[in-house]
């Protein structure tokens, strides 16, 4: 892939992990308890920012900036939010700008004791639902009648998934410590859960779109398998990533040393591996 196709998947990818942050984080903050040192919040402040606002902001504005390098003219950015009635590219940009503004106000309202309580609750609650429409109309621009593969009710829903587990990836790594038993418990279980669920879709899906009469007529479709394939790849690693990672989050309640969770976890996340490398062979 060239620099502009590189761009758009890293666009996806920190957008996705942004907004995963950012759901997970509001999750958090109705189960858990605030944290004694954090003046009211459930993470210890850096400043008078949390890490996990920190780095879904600092993806968030690097996924803007990379989406800038996919365009063939970046000056002319603008003219991509020229049809928002009728273009999910168009919804997509829209709505990726106003999950970065609310992130932003989000983020300035933790910032300082001025702020009124009642407007950081709406720009988080803001941030929440521009992000999961944003992930949705991410999702959208590729549900083309021209790709079966993708024309289907499992892509927003995998676009979905690689969100909850970025954020879990990045939220049980920094948050760890101050981590309450019963949110670590819970965090672990949806990281496995997610992780069972894209070991399970991603091979499902694979047979079932080999399977179908479109698949034999769809040129787009067959000639990129190995592209798909490769990110699937990518995807079975991150979630081998989160798999372990969760780990560390039930270390404080289970009392399983990580490496032996983690060898536990190792076949799932090889036989993926294994099965994406031995149906690209056949193809």
């Amino acid at each position: 892939m060239n620099l502009r196709e590189w761009a758009l998947v890293a666009f996806t990818l920190l957008m996705q992990t942004s907004v995963g942050i950012v759901l997970v984080r509001a999750v958090l903050a109705l189960v858990q308890a605030p944290h004694p040192n954090g003046g009211g919040s459930t993470w210890p402040l850096t400043g008078r920012l949390d890490p996990p606002t920190i780095v879904a902001a600092a993806a968030a504005a690097l996924g803007l900036l990379a989406s800038l390098l996919h365009l063939g003219q970046p000056v002319l950015a603008w003219l991509a939010l020229a049809n928002v009635r009728g273009s999910w590219l168009s919804r997509e940009i829209a709505l990726a700008i106003v999950f970065v503004a609310a992130l932003a106000a989000s983020a300035l309202t933790h910032a300082g004791d001025r702020w009124a309580p009642v407007l950081r609750t709406a720009a988080t609650a803001l941030a929440v639902v521009g992000g999961l429409a944003l992930v949705f109309a991410m999702a959208r621009v590729y549900m083309i009648a021209g790709q079966p593969a993708w024309d289907r009710p499992t892509t927003p829903i995998t676009f979905f998934a690689s969100a909850i587990l970025l954020g879990l990836v990045v939220i049980v790594t920094l948050a760890a410590p101050p981590l309450e038993p019963r949110a670590a418990r819970w965090l672990g279980g949806v990281a496995v859960a997610v992780l069972a669920f894209q070991v399970l879709l991603v091979p499902a899906l694979l047979a079932v779109v080999a399977a179908e009469p479109a698949a034999a007529i769809s040129p787009a479709s067959v000639g990129r398998a190995a592209l798909w394939l490769a990110t699937a790849r990518v995807v079975a690693a991150v979630d081998a990533l989160g798999g372990r990672v969760a780990v560390k989050g039930w270390r404080q309640t289970l009392d399983i040393r990580p490496e032996d969770a983690a060898r536990q976890l190792e076949p799932w996340c090889g036989g993926v591996l294994y099965t994406h490398i031995d149906t690209e062979g056949l193809m």
